[in-house]
């Protein structure tokens, strides 16, 4: 206000100013104040040289330590050089970033201060001013532990086997290919081991699956344990299902892959203690190998060729090794489109059974008949079972050729009994179908389908390495088949091992004298002692005895004088079709026949052969 002399206002005067940008402002910085403390990011601010000048709440609340500690100090996920080697290099990655670009997003790894460690989601700015000059570093943190738990645990389910902890097959993939690489650039051989447990079914059959995932986990950590440690190089063991494991070793030499491959072989077959107080469990493994570069395929085709290696260790006895050779390739394609073409022949009903009888040569009368195999093929005709049964030897298709069998020739015996034809029938059982856990129920099964009780006039001829595996489980075996009122004949009796013990433990019916000897008795002293040794013991241990491979009248004479009444062989008829049994068995009163015959009509289970 100004006045004049007499102190009286002449003019007022008023300065005006727009306060809104001021009020906003302050506004923005109350706001920012609020965000720097509620934000659930941790929140850093440092110097040009790293110290902290301020940070909010949440970044002392994610790494455990008080505001007032960390103002002023270089923060620990700032320094430059930690102590972990890998963290040293990504630290100077992340400065060489923040340099060239002005900024830097990534995971570290912090402690906190309790000593616990945390993976911290981070993004660090450099902040300029007008000149350029570096002036401050802003730096946001957010805990993501568990979200880095989870997508490990994720990373784990999908790239390693749960039982195990070994890698599974996709993880493997990704480690032969790097291990390929590796080898090339080192030049060193890269063994590609396929690996397969021998006989691991009756593990699960007998003690149950889970006493099963206990031997595999125990395999899986001896293979670990087996596993070499090198610069730059580490041994590698997967699972990739069941139980079947691939190795990754490193060798400079072929002998040192052999041994690598002998030394696995041994840490398997150490026993398992899979049962607190239960005896230890054994098994063994198969393994086929083949070397990179020298097969010089690709990663799909290494495992194939492993692969095959393995099954042709199993086909040479199990508990051994093979390394791969295209020639032993081409064998095995070859082995397997036969036994496909075995399958098929099951399953077009191309096979069929030929009768061979077991006769009384004292009376003449016919006892009964051995079911014999044969392969009615469209167009190599009939073909003799050795040339496909050894192929399906040890697979599943043998135990359902032999059902088969069985089913056949029960329905002949109906057949034949209805017809009036009291003869009995003998089948051969393989040792692996004998050692189908079910295979008495299955047995049982095929009994109950015919209604005529048959049971008396089924004999099952067994080889006495049958028994070798367990014979303690053989016997039980076979004592509930025998209850079932099946008969059983030990077959090729005298060819094996342990003879008396087996004879001993197993509750047969029959002894078969092996062809072998048969045949040279009358000029070999040796092999009549042991015709005569074998009617001693089947006649000490209450069984009946057959005698094989009777040709001619002056063995089937030798045979009644050493008191085997019972014979079989091409002297006495080859091998006939299902048609011709009952007019063979009508008609037939015996070339070596010393006595009357009776009419097969009169004879009695108790008899057959």
């Amino acid at each position: 206000i100004e006045r004049d002399a007499a102190d009286h206002p002449t003019r007022l005067l008023a300065t005006l100013g727009d306060v809104q940008e001021r009020h906003e402002g302050r506004e923005r910085q109350l706001m920012s104040v609020s965000l720097f403390q509620h934000l659930h990011e941790g929140l850093l601010v440092t110097d040009a040289e790293l110290r902290a000048l301020d940070v909010n709440p949440a970044y002392a609340e994610i790494l455990g330590v008080p505001r007032e500690e960390v103002l002023g100090s270089v923060p620990s996920l700032l320094r430059p050089t930690p102590a972990d080697p890998v963290a040293r290099q990504q630290r100077a990655a992340m400065w060489a970033a923040l340099r060239e670009q002005g900024s830097w997003r990534g995971e570290l790894l912090e402690r906190r201060r309790n000593g616990q460690s945390c993976t911290l989601q981070t993004t660090i700015s450099a902040v300029r001013d007008a000149h350029g000059e570096l002036r401050y570093h802003v730096v946001v943190i957010s805990d993501i532990s568990e979200q880095r738990a989870q997508r490990e645990r994720l990373e784990r389910q999908a790239h390693f086997d749960e039982l195990t902890r070994l890698p599974n097959r996709t993880r493997l993939s990704q480690l032969l290919g790097s291990a390929m690489h590796a080898a090339d650039a080192d030049g060193y051989l890269l063994v590609v081991c396929y690996l397969d447990l021998d006989r691991f079914k009756p593990v699960n059959d007998r003690y149950g699956h889970a006493a099963g995932d206990r031997l595999l986990a125990e395999l899986a950590g001896r293979l670990r344990s087996a596993l070499r440690r090198r610069e730059n190089w580490t041994d590698t063991a997967a699972r990739l299902g069941g139980d079947e494991f691939v190795l990754l070793l490193r060798a400079d030499t072929i002998e040192e892959a052999r041994l690598a491959v002998e030394r696995v072989l041994r840490v398997v077959a150490q026993p398992y203690q899979i049962e607190a107080g239960a005896e230890p469990v054994h098994v063994t493994a198969s393994m086929g190998a083949t070397i990179y570069p020298i097969d010089h395929s690709d990663a799909d085709t290494l495992l194939r060729h492993a692969d095959h290696a393995m099954y042709g260790a199993k086909q040479s006895g199990r508990n051994g090794y093979l390394f791969f050779d295209p020639e032993h390739r081409r064998r095995t394609e070859e082995r397997v489109m036969a036994i496909g073409r075995v399958q098929e022949a099951l399953d077009q009903q191309e096979f069929v059974l030929f009768y061979q009888p077991k006769v009384d040569m004292r009376s003449g009368r016919v006892l009964g008949f051995e079911a014999l195999l044969r392969w009615d093929h469209p167009q190599q005709g009939v073909i003799p079972p050795l040339q496909f049964l050894p192929l399906i030897e040890n697979t599943g298709l043998s135990s359902r050729i032999g059902d088969w069998v069985i089913s056949q020739a029960l329905e002949h015996l109906t057949q034949w009994h209805r017809a009036g034809l009291r003869i009995a029938v003998s089948v051969n059982v393989s040792a692996r179908h004998l050692q189908e856990p079910d295979f008495a129920q299955r047995l049982a099964e095929l009994l109950a389908r015919h209604t005529d009780a048959l049971a008396p006039w089924l004999e099952i001829e067994m080889l006495e390495t049958a028994a070798h595996a367990d014979i303690e489980a053989t016997s039980a075996l076979l004592a509930r088949c025998r209850a079932l009122g099946v008969r059983f004949a030990l077959d090729d009796f005298g060819t094996g091992y342990s003879t008396l013990t087996y004879l001993k433990r197993l509750p047969v019916d029959v002894l078969k004298i092996d062809r072998s000897f048969v045949h040279h008795m009358l000029d070999d002293a040796q092999d009549r002692a042991i015709v005569e040794g074998v009617i001693g013991l089947a006649s000490t241990f209450g069984c009946s005895v057959v005698a094989e491979g009777v040709e001619s009248p002056a063995q089937a004479r030798a045979l009644l004088d050493m008191g085997c009444d019972v014979g079989q062989g091409t002297g006495i008829a080859s091998p006939m079709a299902a048609a011709q049994v009952a007019g063979f068995t009508r008609s037939w009163r015996g070339m070596f026949a010393l006595a009357p015959a009776n009419s097969a009509e009169d004879g009695a289970a108790g008899g057959a052969a």
